[in-house]
């Protein structure tokens, strides 16, 4: 009997292994309407055995699978009327393995396709309000539909392309008036990471024109967006971005052209991944949430002013504050007593919660510069940790790395007593926003 080394077997097991595990490419439709059936059809290898489909999000059910052949399979899924909007993560199980994460985009709209030809500005394809559209951003491809608005009447889009993770597509999005006059644009929104949203007040009665394509007019057969297209809210910003499980919070969503508003928020009693807040109105939800932060610190919002010393927001550690860095030049500071000894770790999250500012932080004690200071510790964001060198009044200050700001550069400062604590990390795995080179890879979980 040939003899056959160890090192052999244990690669030929990894072989044998990699050959039977499904792989799950693609899902067609990419997504549907909350409170309806849809049936998809999963394809990629070796799927013909599926047994289930696993989910990660409440609000969706499989009613049936059925087999096309050993490399697909068609699904029947039952999409519940309070499904949590966005991203669903689903994986296949067959009778040889599990296969990787993929995401299926759960709307709020009526569903419809694009129909060609519709790259013609005075051509634009009609459709009503309140839809989504399922189409694609061809090579060269500018794809053109028209709405009917009353004046005052909001108008909001959304596009959905990099984060249906299919391929590298950079969409933008823009709504126009029947005179080719630009009302609103978006490409590369931080909120959605490079895709986009665009909001408006209609300016009088008539007819608004929305334009998808690729940035660069460079798409392709396989660019597959959903455009969101209605009256809903959409708020780029909320204040304070974080709060405690189970209480209930007031939120101050920033950046729709409506105007600001405040609704009470009552948080889930127990901790959630990868959480969000929708926002919602009379005229519909937000179709993406805004990522919030669940933890166990009180919450004290800015006060305006409080760009200096001697106005600066107070708090009590352990605490969160909250604000925005509401213009280029503005400096934002927090005053707090501390004891000499405590030491204390200092957050920022900003990028973390898909702001567009790019903090840095300092911490010193009043009446002095900064003893410490942080710029793109975690990403972007804001850390460090710091031991009080004697008893007194401690300042913390934070500020666009650029000096830049607007009404959507949002934050949360955490400040918590430094302590012993055990973190087990598997080995992350990564959903590819597109592929390729360049392609935007996040993990689980840090997605919204």
């Amino acid at each position: 009997m040939k003899y056959l080394s160890p090192l052999f077997v244990v690669l030929l097991a990894a072989v044998n292994t990699q050959a039977a595990t499904p792989n799950l490419a693609a899902i067609r439709p990419t997504g549907a309407q909350r409170g309806n059936e849809v049936e998809l059809v999963l394809s990629g290898a070796r799927l013909g055995d599926a047994k289930e489909i696993l989910y990660y999000q409440p609000g969706v059910q499989t009613v049936s699978i059925t087999k096309v052949d050993d490399n697909s399979v068609k699904a029947k899924l039952k999409i519940a009327a309070d499904a949590p909007l966005g991203l669903h993560d689903i994986r296949i199980r067959t009778a040889t393995g599990v296969s990787e994460l993929k995401s299926f985009s759960v709307g709020n709209l009526k569903e419809i396709n694009e129909v060609e030809p519709n790259n013609d500005f005075k051509a634009p394809q009609a459709i009503a309000m309140n839809v989504t559209v399922n189409g694609v951003a061809d090579n060269e491809d500018v794809d053109y539909f028209v709405v009917e608005a009353k004046k005052g009447e909001r108008i909001s889009v959304e596009v959905e392309g990099i984060r249906l993770g299919i391929v590298e597509f950079d969409p933008y999005v823009a709504i126009l008036n029947t005179k080719r006059f630009e009302l609103a644009s978006n490409d590369d929104a931080a909120l959605i990471y490079r895709d986009g949203f665009a909001s408006t007040l209609a300016p009088e009665d008539g007819k608004y024109i929305i334009q998808v394509r690729e940035s660069a007019y460079a798409g392709n057969g396989s660019c597959l967006y959903r455009l969101h297209v209605g009256n809903f809210p959409r708020a780029s910003a909320m204040v304070p971005s974080g709060g405690k499980p189970g209480e209930t919070v007031s939120v101050r969503w920033i950046g729709d052209p409506a105007g600001e508003a405040t609704t009470k928020v009552t948080l889930p009693a127990k901790f959630e991944y990868d959480f969000g807040l929708t926002r919602s109105d009379d005229k519909g939800f937000s179709p993406y949430p805004n990522m919030f932060r669940l933890t166990n610190l009180g919450n004290v919002v800015e006060q305006e002013p409080n760009d200096a010393q001697t106005n600066a927001t107070p708090f009590t550690a352990p605490m969160a504050v909250n604000g925005v860095i509401e213009k280029p030049g503005d400096v934002d500071q927090y005053v707090f007593k501390a004891e000499k000894g405590q030491t204390f770790d200092v957050h920022c999250y900003a990028r973390r919660l898909r702001s567009p500012l790019d903090p840095v932080m300092y911490l010193g004690k009043k009446g002095a510069g900064a003893a410490v200071g942080a710029d793109d510790a975690i990403g972007p964001d804001s850390y460090f940790r710091y031991q009080i060198p004697e008893t007194g009044e401690y300042v913390i200050w934070v500020q666009d790395h650029l000096n830049k700001g607007g009404a959507d550069y949002f934050y949360r400062i955490e400040v918590t007593p430094a302590a012993p604590a055990l973190s087990i990390s598997p080995p992350p795995e990564y959903i590819m926003l597109g592929t390729g080179v360049m392609a935007l890879a996040v993990p689980k979980g840090n997605r919204q």
